[in-house]
């Protein structure tokens, strides 16, 4: 926790930088071949209010536990910068099966139910939304789903993001989601999704045809050798969603080392504004509705639209009423 300390002090002045890292893309050089709306059409009138978003990382580890003590800490640095929502990692309470511990099998479900009761309470009374990166118990026979619980400034599950596609690993240990998530807060219209849900374009495509402007996004790509193609692929990507759909997007990942990117915004000018170094604890802040980048341009005019047979789900759903239900117990 002394790291976490350490690497947000100074998170004030984060907020209202704009440096880019080497993982930024910059916007092409090009004048725009005809004159840019300031706002996506259809997006309507911007709200007068600002919605303030802190995200997140810290090393995840299997133990809910110390990964309580890091978000309970961001909750407090969140609300001393006057966020209104913090976002944290994929799977960052429980841990991430497969990668942080082996698996499920003897997973202390008490505990992760204690810190997750607990992290509600701190919310409340931090007057804070909470996207916190979570494992949802079904029952005793069935996999757990790989979660996004929303919950209010009230400490309640207003709703909850299961992940939709989930990996060849993800399948040994989750089963698979099959809703989307939305929620308008202070004007802002976001939308829910979890890590390999970024290879996917149509997840994007699905959101913005729900009205959503913002993408709240939790990965972990982390814990690795070395250096992959995750080095390169989500800073590309989530820009290019991004610019394909005249979307921003807020995205983080676990700072276990290796860990291959650091936490970022990302516009749909294919811009990355802010991001955080790799492999160590710190929080950034971000404002929205966002403009774009000095210079950038909206480059999608007729976005493309979702088939109607199109695939939303990659591994087998199943049929349980703890995963229908969107505000169920953890």
């Amino acid at each position: 926790m002394k790291a976490a300390g350490k690497a947000l002090v100074g998170v004030a002045g984060l907020a209202a930088s704009s440096q880019l890292t080497s993982g930024a893309v910059s916007s092409a050089a090009q004048a725009p071949p005809h004159p840019t709306p300031s706002s996506p059409p259809g997006h309507g009138t911007p709200p007068a209010e600002k919605l303030r978003i802190a995200t997140c990382q810290f090393p995840v580890s299997g133990t809910p536990a110390e990964n309580g003590k890091y978000i309970r800490e961001f909750i407090r640095q969140a609300a001393d910068a006057g966020a209104h929502l913090l976002h944290t990692s994929e799977a960052c309470l429980s841990g991430y099966a497969g990668t942080d511990f082996p698996s499920f099998k003897g997973y202390d479900w008490d505990t992760l139910r204690r810190e997750t009761t607990g992290l509600r309470e701190s919310a409340k009374d931090s007057n804070l939304w909470l996207v916190l990166g979570s494992a949802h118990f079904l029952d005793a026979q069935t996999k757990p789903t790989n979660c996004l619980y929303l919950i209010d400034s009230e400490g309640k599950i207003a709703d909850r993001y299961d992940k939709c596609f989930c990996t060849v690993g993800d399948q040994k240990h989750y089963s698979v989601g099959q809703r989307l998530v939305t929620r308008d807060l202070r004007g802002v219209r976001f939308g829910l999704a979890i890590c390999y849900d970024i290879c996917w374009p149509q997840l994007y495509i699905a959101y913005r045809e729900k009205g959503a402007t913002l993408m709240i996004h939790s990965f972990h790509n982390a814990r690795s050798k070395g250096k992959n193609c995750l080095d390169t692929l989500n800073v590309h990507q989530v820009p290019t969603r991004c610019a394909d759909n005249r979307m921003w997007a807020v995205c983080n990942n676990s700072s276990q080392p290796y860990s291959h990117w650091g936490s970022f915004i990302a516009r749909p000018d294919a811009t990355i504004p802010k991001q955080l170094a790799i492999n160590s604890p710190g929080m950034l802040i971000h404002d929205f509705p966002d403009g774009l980048s000095e210079g950038g341009w909206f480059h999608n005019f007729k976005p493309m639209q979702k088939r109607d047979d199109e695939i939303m789900i990659w591994g087998t759903p199943i049929q349980h009423p703890r995963q229908a239900d969107g505000q169920a117990e953890p």
